[in-house]
């Protein structure tokens, strides 16, 4: 059973490219991005090729990173976007064969990018196609803005939305759970530098499953296979324990973890990754109950990508790491946008096939309308319902006026009222 090093006493990631034909690329995207990568720089995160890509002259020389890409000179020589998501994706595409030509021969690329940026909401999901298109398997991790921050935060989740088409899994970080993952006593610094350490501690754990050999190894095909479809939700987390329990306390600290409580995160996963690393005392039954257990917790579906490492500087410590995603369509790969002439066939079938239902549905209903009205009746009776105002007080300033009447039935009152529907509370 061979041994490995991959997380220092300091949850830091430097290890010996094992599996050197696997080619990963971190890149990140605008400012924030730019902030992660030199994060992951300064964990000696080794044996990964970097990239920062920005706008602004000033923001990339300031950057540590090994490879950088200015872009967009002709619309802000050299200077931010001003915050406009439309000019951070117009620079993107223009700049297009630039970006290919950093992605090609790359196998599994991070991104990492604030999406209420310019350049982070604009030219990440761009550069997430061109990745696709290059045959990458994407993974994104995403800072979103504080919910108060009502027209970058609305920015933000379309962004979001739109990156979830071309990636294989998009992790939001959003900063209003800054608090739950740095308490309350923390300071800005702390908080948002202990966001980057649980973005380290993911790609930490992706990167290894590839590189590194352990109790149960994962091949990168395994890890193309489960997540090559498009990604909706996800699910992202981190825990740790210590001592003869120490698998026990980790999976505890897992399920509590900040990032598995956020209101976009999904309870479950269609594809799910666990890795489980500890000290050289760490027994293979109680990680085979751990790994059933999580895949039980989050009703994983039938792609499980499971890895167990030893390392020897752990000690009797004991950490896991899980990333999930879901939503997935089934058979349907992450895509490019159609063509025009692919948007009027589309758009012509879809008219049709809607007139179409419309029809059928009008049919329908004319038949089905007794049943349905038996049918609420019925479960009226099991419902909390709401008593409206009576007949006679209804009116309200029309009560002077003539009733609206039609065949017996007063149309002044509304539908659901005169056939007796209950709205439930």
């Amino acid at each position: 059973m061979s041994q490995e090093n991959f997380l220092d006493s300091e949850n830091s990631f430097s290890p010996a490219n094992e599996n050197p034909s696997i080619r990963i690329k971190v890149i990140g995207v605008g400012g924030a991005g730019l902030s992660l990568v030199d994060g992951l720089t300064l964990d000696n995160f080794n044996g990964v090729e970097q990239l920062a890509v920005d706008v602004d002259s000033r923001a990339l020389n300031d950057s540590i990173s090994s490879d950088k890409l200015l872009v967009g000179r002709r619309h802000t020589r050299g200077m931010g976007t001003g915050g406009e998501i439309a000019i951070g994706r117009k620079i993107a595409e223009e700049e297009k064969e630039s970006i290919r030509k950093k992605l090609e021969g790359i196998d599994m690329i991070f991104l990492l990018a604030g999406l209420g940026g310019g350049m982070g909401g604009g030219a990440t999901t761009v550069i997430a196609r061109l990745a696709r298109e290059a045959g990458a398997l994407v993974f994104a991790f995403a800072p979103l803005p504080f919910s108060w921050e009502k027209s970058r935060h609305a920015q933000a989740q379309e962004c979001l939305e739109e990156l979830r088409k071309f990636a294989n899994a998009v992790v939001p970080l959003p900063n209003d759970s800054l608090l739950q993952i740095g308490g309350m006593d923390a300071t800005a610094l702390e908080c948002f530098a202990e966001a980057g350490r649980n973005v380290s501690k993911g790609i930490s754990a992706i990167c290894s499953l590839v590189f590194r050999r352990g109790m149960i190894d994962v091949d990168f095909a395994d890890l193309r296979k489960a997540f090559n479809r498009r990604a909706g939700r996800t699910l992202f987390g981190y825990g740790e324990g210590n001592g003869q329990d120490g698998i026990r306390q980790a999976l505890r600290e897992l399920m509590l973890c900040p990032m598995l409580h956020l209101p976009d995160v999904s309870k479950a996963a269609d594809a799910i990754l666990i890795l489980i690393t500890g000290g050289t005392n760490m027994g293979m039954s109680a990680v085979n109950q751990a790994a059933l257990e999580i895949r039980d917790e989050f009703k994983a579906g039938e792609h499980v990508v499971f890895g167990a490492h030893v390392d020897e500087n752990l000690g009797d410590r004991v950490q896991i790491v899980v990333l999930g995603a879901t939503d997935l369509e089934a058979g349907m790969k992450a895509d490019v946008a159609p063509s025009a002439d692919q948007l009027m066939i589309s758009s012509t079938k879809a008219k049709q096939s809607h007139e179409s239902r419309l029809r059928q549905q009008i049919k329908a209903d004319s038949k089905s309308s007794s049943k349905s009205r038996k049918k609420r009746k019925k479960d009226s009776l099991d419902q909390n319902t709401f008593d409206f105002m009576d007949e006679k007080n209804q009116r309200g300033i029309f009560d002077d006026s003539s009733r609206n009447l039609y065949e017996g039935e007063d149309l002044d009152v509304p539908a659901y009222l005169r056939r007796g529907v209950k709205i439930a509370v």
